[in-house]
């Protein structure tokens, strides 16, 4: 429907009613104006030469005079929607040059010649009467002059009127023209960085050296959680977060000159609660001085950066299974509590706990209901601790306690104690029951001990080696570690070390001691005595070194060497008799013993039956399958095998019968007692005639006097060895 008027330019929107007339002349007529008339309205409005769309929030158009439409076409609304809604979220003049494209149809000046697309420049306002919501939106349309496209000829389009001027017609054309051009172009950069502004998706804000936020762009609303307008005039202390507002002191020292940018990372904080992490930075922009006139913020949200780096920070200090500390992040607290407890008086307790038998658990009910029970423990363990305490867990089934601020030693065994009582209720898995038992070794801190990580290690060290020390004597219990363990400790990762050298460093030796047939006399063998020619500490014995050598590893390595050099010197030396050689229960374990007696025998051309392999029966009756296999492999190569200790360890017969065995050897603590005590009598008796009824060798150990000599030769024992015949030497090759 159509607004009456002289010329019938203006349209009502669809649907629209009398009623709409008063709502925009009310909302155009300032408090106290007169009323204007419709048709008078009318008339002033097709009379002027630049465009007018008014239009409601929501698009209806309310007022579209004869310019707009000669200047935007038949649907004014419609090309003006884009800066329509710019202006409405804005909430203020917007002001911006639209491009049009080539219009069909009879001139105009919105059209140059060629069909070139034509640009119009638009003025839209927010019209909120007495502070109201905005009712209405007023667009000004005004395109470039026909004048300047036809050369100056002075007749006059649809574009913008001149004024009257001094300068001659011609003159006036074409410096009015320029200006327009430069308005344009400014205004085409002012539209071309407002575009990136408002599509950026970093935040961006003018900000006043005062602090006051001068602009903001849509991306930092949607960051902070708030609308550009509720953001505009609020100074950035106001900005919520946890860290306060660094920016303040940012900027003064921006206002200062001190320096043109500064880099931070801060947390804002949501209205609704949520924190977000974000990249802030401060540039200076210089006014028409060179000083600084406002600053430029720019916010990057990094949250997701952040939460990705704090849980990689959390998988590598923590472990995957039980969520407890892992073994650096619980050595970091155990450091952290050193330093505490220095600058407090305290002490610091560790406990090192490890679970007897989960071996047999993994076994039984297989690695994941194992899993379970290690949840299990660690949910117990901390249930358990006094609060401030942590709970690691180091590996496997290894756990690790912190105590803080602890009295005596007294308090940190009630911590052990409550600890094991925890663990040993049931656990239900899968219709078994399974008991986690398990053992501790506990550390206190003393004043002397060294600070940080240094401290840290130390304390742990001492706490395994208490721990260690309580297994041995039993499962289920604890032990306190002392000056005697510390040193002990210290002494095996010193011993170690040196082992490691002694082993590139030539620094081993093998002294062979005489094995004799007690009824000629003769030498038929030797058996080889591992021993260590330290450089500080001279010839050192194998107790000193090899349990250092079993729980380090190097067991291997210097079993190899053993067996390498033993051949060497039985080849180099004729009438030695056949050598002697202890190995290892590892060397069994790992399947490496056939290997390397086929290597040690390769490289010395020693013959297989000239090499006898001594293991102790807790070493052969604990050989996997694969071991017993490289024992009958050892059999058919030639090598005899005989069991060392005989009668100490898990003595069964049953292994005399199913492994390749010649031989076995009767321990020294039966041979001591000979011709005195008739119970060591007797059982050297009865393991004789178990040697002959078993048609295998039997060598008595530790013979020193000539008593215990005879009372062999009654019993009918084969051959002896002892400091009677000999002592262990060194045979120079």
């Amino acid at each position: 429907m159509l607004i009456r008027g002289p010329r019938h330019a203006r349209v009502r929107g669809q649907n629209d009613s009398p009623e709409d007339e008063a709502d925009i002349l009310g909302a155009l007529t300032p408090p106290g104006g007169v009323p204007l008339v419709p048709d008078l309205l009318d008339a002033l409005l097709d009379a002027v030469s630049v465009g007018i769309v008014v239009q409601r929030p929501d698009g209806t158009p309310l007022c579209v005079n004869a310019a707009a439409k000669a200047l935007l076409g038949s649907d004014p609304v419609a090309a003006l929607a884009v800066t329509a809604a710019t202006a409405l979220r804005r909430g203020r003049l917007h002001q911006t040059v639209v491009d049009l494209g080539p219009v069909r149809g009879p001139g105009g000046a919105h059209r140059r010649d060629g069909g070139d697309p034509a640009e119009v420049l638009v003025t839209t306002v927010p019209i909120a009467p007495y502070g109201g919501p905005v009712a209405a939106l007023v667009s000004t349309v005004s395109a470039e002059s026909d004048a300047e496209s036809d050369g100056g000829s002075g007749e006059q389009g649809t574009g913008a009127a001149t004024g009257p001027s001094d300068r001659p017609p011609s003159e006036a054309v074409t410096v009015d023209a320029a200006g327009a051009r430069l308005q344009r172009a400014l205004l085409r950069a002012e539209q071309h960085m407002l575009a990136i502004t408002e599509h950026s998706t970093t935040g961006l804000a003018a900000v006043g050296l005062d602090g006051r936020l001068l602009h903001v762009n849509p991306a930092l609303a949607r960051m902070l959680g708030r609308s550009a307008s509720d953001l505009v005039g609020l100074a950035v202390g106001d900005l919520d977060g946890p860290d306060g507002a660094p920016e303040v002191a940012l900027l003064a020292r921006l206002a200062t000159g001190e320096a043109e940018r500064f880099d931070i990372e801060r947390r804002f904080q949501r209205p609704s609660g949520e924190t977000v992490w974000a990249g802030v930075t401060l540039v200076a922009v210089p006014d028409d001085t060179g000083r600084p006139g406002h600053a430029l913020l720019q916010v990057t949200d990094v949250t997701e950066t952040r939460l990705a780096l704090e849980m990689l920070e959390h998988q590598a200090l923590h472990d995957p299974l039980t969520g407890l500390p892992n073994r650096v992040l619980g050595l970091d607290r155990i450091a952290k509590a050193l330093d505490r407890s220095q600058r407090s008086g305290t002490r610091v307790a560790v406990l090192a706990l490890d679970l007897d038998r989960f071996g047999v658990v993994n076994d039984s009910v297989g690695p994941d209901l194992g899993d379970v029970v290690l949840v299990e423990v660690a949910e117990r363990l901390q249930l358990a601790l006094r609060a401030g305490d942590t709970a690691a867990r180091l590996s496997g089934d290894e756990f690790a306690v912190v105590c803080d601020e602890v009295r005596d030693e007294g308090e940190a065994v009630g911590v052990a104690e409550r600890v094991l009582t925890a663990l040993a209720e049931p656990v239900l898995l899968d219709g078994r029951t399974v008991v986690p038992t398990a053992s501790v070794g506990v550390a206190l801190s003393r004043a002397d001990d060294p600070p940080g990580h240094h401290g840290a290690a130390a304390l742990l060290r001492d706490a395994g080696a208490a721990l260690h020390r309580a297994k041995s004597a039993g499962e289920g219990g604890w032990d306190l570690a002392d000056d005697d363990l510390r040193r002990r400790a210290v002494d095996r990762l010193d011993i170690e070390g040196a082992l490691r050298t002694a082993l590139a460093g030539d620094q081993l030796r093998l002294h062979l001691q005489p094995i004799v047939d007690l009824t000629t006399g003769e030498v038929v063998g030797r058996e080889a005595l591992l021993r260590w020619e330290h450089p500080e500490r001279g010839l050192l014995p194998p107790a000193w070194f090899l349990p250092v050598a079993e729980e380090s590893g190097l067991i291997d390595a210097v079993g190899r060497w053993v067996l390498e050099e033993a051949a060497r010197i039985a080849v180099a030396t004729p009438g030695l008799g056949y050598v002697a050689v202890n190995v290892s229960p590892s060397q069994v374990r790992r399947a490496s013993l056939l290997a390397d007696v086929e290597d040690s025998l390769k490289n010395s051309g020693l013959d297989p039956s000239g090499l006898v392999i001594e293991l102790t029966e807790s070493v052969m009756l604990g050989s996997a399958p694969a071991g017993r296999r490289q024992l009958h492999q050892l059999e058919r190569l030639g090598v005899r095998l005989m069991v060392d200790d005989f009668g100490t360890g898990f003595s069964a017969l049953s292994h005399l019968r199913d492994l390749p065995v010649t031989g076995i050897k009767v321990d020294r603590t039966f041979t001591a007692g000979l011709g005195r005590d008739r119970q060591c009598d007797r059982i050297v008796e009865a393991l004789t005639g178990l040697a002959h009824g078993l048609g295998v060798d039997i060598v008595a150990e530790g013979v020193e006097t000539t008593q215990q000599r005879d009372v062999l030769a009654a019993f009918g024992c084969a051959h002896a060895q002892g400091y009677l015949f000999g002592r262990p030497e060194p045979v120079d090759v």
